[in-house]
């Protein structure tokens, strides 16, 4: 198998539909590889429409020709900040300075109809924490994020896009855009030419505060899209800092209910620096990537094993969820059969599975 055509085929099996970024990884530690998992999701009867070889053969070709690039999971550069993250996404596509994915970053949000006072505040965090080595990350939004990326363009900034790659949102940002493509980075987990749909921005965000150490919030009202990236940043085990506002500003009534919820108060870099005092000085992180483990050689399925354990397992499950390992403990199964049995059956609608656990599909 040519490393190409695995490539094709990750992009396929990433660009199905109903195949989260969950089922996608439980996939490919089922069957090793993408093509493998493409072979075997094309024999079952399933909710999942398999991409087309064609299709995916086509985004590549416009991601090249558009001078960007794909990243899989399984690739040395693909940012160690987003490995660790639940919901990992299996591809990104990148264009710019992918080497900023191997630096420390903050990310800076914060409210669209900002005030002339946070945009400006925001700019200077930007500087401050940009002289210290570290890379500004935040969603290409009009107000606190494009103050943030267009102070830091030249320490260095990372544009997470809810759209595909070449979309540019909104269009006043149009010349922004330009100028991260020459100094900075862009970075998308939607296919190219994919719309800016409102459901993306949230899934953005978790990007937003997945590549960064710390999520600065700069200003944001109670239903600002800026405290899902706060609240994923926390999910995330990372630190969560808010600037305070007025209480008669109903701009600032999020970041003052983040703190408190618990938020670290920012009002320098100091407060910053306080809790990452390592980063005073220049440290790149270096390329710290890990490498996925080296496939294990190919073992074959044998169908007729693959329905006995299939049936066993749709005997001892009920609708009261059953911990995974408790089911492999009762086989006395490799846990890699069993995984490859709940997935078929998962993706027939004949279980649910959620959090470790496994339960008969609910009428």
């Amino acid at each position: 198998m040519t490393k190409t055509l695995e490539k094709i085929n990750w992009l396929r099996l990433a660009r199905s539909e109903n195949v989260g970024s969950v089922t996608f990884f439980r996939l490919i530690e089922a069957f090793d590889t993408a093509t493998r998992a493409l072979e075997r999701v094309s024999e079952l009867k399933s909710n999942v429409v398999l991409c087309s070889k064609e299709k995916a053969e086509k985004e590549l070709e416009e991601i090249e020709n558009f001078g960007a690039q794909l990243l899989l999971f399984s690739d040395e550069n693909y940012p160690q900040s987003l490995r660790e993250i639940p919901g990992s996404p299996p591809v990104l596509t990148v264009k710019g300075e992918v080497d900023f994915l191997q630096r420390n970053s903050v990310a800076i949000v914060g409210a669209r109809n900002a005030s002339l006072n946070s945009i400006n505040f925001a700019r200077s965090i930007a500087v401050d924490i940009g002289n210290h080595s570290l890379i500004i990350v935040s969603g290409m939004a009009r107000g606190i994020d494009a103050a943030a990326h267009e102070a830091a363009i030249m320490s260095g900034t990372i544009g997470v896009i809810a759209g595909g790659i070449n979309t540019t949102y909104p269009k006043e940002n149009e010349e922004l855009y330009r100028h991260i493509v020459e100094y900075g980075l862009l970075i998308s987990e939607f296919p190219f030419n994919a719309a800016p749909l409102k459901e993306n921005f949230i899934q953005r965000n978790r990007l937003i505060s997945g590549l960064s150490l710390a999520t600065i919030v700069v200003e944001a009202g109670l239903r600002s899209g800026s405290l899902s990236t706060a609240r994923f940043a926390t999910e995330q085990g990372r630190e969560v800092f808010a600037v305070p506002g007025s209480p008669f500003d109903l701009r600032c009534k999020g970041t003052n209910r983040l703190i408190k919820d618990g938020a670290t108060i920012f009002e320098n870099v100091e407060d910053f620096l306080s809790s990452f005092p390592h980063l005073r000085t220049h440290q790149e992180r270096g390329n710290v990537s890990e490498k996925l483990p080296e496939p294990v050689s190919e073992q074959r399925i044998n169908d007729d094993d693959i329905k006995k354990i299939r049936e066993e397992i749709l005997q001892k499950l009920n609708h009261v969820p059953v911990a995974i390992d408790d089911i492999v403990q009762e086989l006395r199964l490799s846990p890699k059969l069993v995984n490859i049995a709940l997935i078929e059956l998962e993706m027939e609608d004949k279980i649910e599975m959620n959090f470790g656990k496994a339960a008969i599909l609910s009428p």
